[in-house]
């Protein structure tokens, strides 16, 4: 009987030890889903702010492009080449 009690002490033991480690996984399961929403969002964001950011580099070369065909239309205008 004292054979069979500490064998069971020792199952009972190992169990312990083993649903430790399953929370542990658990509860690190979690963090690990929570850092990877937070990185999904942060991602979004910044891709967001890299599609306005485009529009308005284009913006900026497009009205230097109307500021640059302006100065030239002006420059040749009082050269009276046009």
């Amino acid at each position: 009987m004292h054979l069979y009690s500490y064998l069971l002490q020792m199952m009972e033991l190992e169990l312990k030890k083993l649903e430790d480690t399953i929370k542990s996984i658990h509860e690190e399961m979690f963090y690990l889903r929570e850092r990877e929403e937070q990185m999904q969002n942060i991602n979004r964001q910044t891709n967001s702010r890299m599609g306005w950011l485009s529009f308005l580099s284009l913006g900026i070369c497009l009205s230097v492009a109307g500021l640059q065909l302006w100065h030239l239309k002006t420059f040749f205008e009082r050269k009276k080449l046009l």
